[in-house]
This record gives structure tokens, sequence and C-alpha cells, in this order.
């Protein structure tokens, strides 16, 4: 069974294979996370958690933000 990605045309062999690729790899897919603070856009939850995470420790906006949805 072939599978084709509806937003950038590369073909996979199996629907796994397409499922990685959308949920990882696709560059063209919308991102449709957006981070509350500086309004930047990640293509999955969990990468805007990364995002969070990591500008916590360098941002005070965001540092806020995590203690106060963590605490």
């Amino acid at each position: 069974m072939q599978v084709t990605c509806k937003y950038c045309g590369k073909t996979m062999g199996s629907a796994w294979e397409y499922f990685i690729h959308y949920t990882r790899e696709c560059q063209h897919m919308p991102k449709t996370r957006r981070c509350p603070v500086c309004g930047a856009r990640f293509p999955s939850f969990r990468l805007l958690k990364v995002h969070l995470m990591n500008e916590a420790l360098v941002d005070n906006r965001h540092r806020g933000l995590i203690i106060a949805k963590f605490s």
C-alpha cells in the first residue's frame, strides 16, 4: 500500500511510515500549536512543550508561564 503525504508529496510504503513522516518530519504541514508567550508556532504539542521548557531557562516571560501552569 502506497501512501502519499498531502502536504509535500512524499510517498511512503505503509500507513505507519506516513504517520511518522507526518508527525515528525514533514516541514510543509501547518504549524497549529502556538506559544502563548512569544507566538512561535510548532507542528506538535510535544515540540511546544520542549520550547517552553528550554525558553524558561533563559526568558522570564516563559519561566512565569511554566511556574504558573505546574505549581
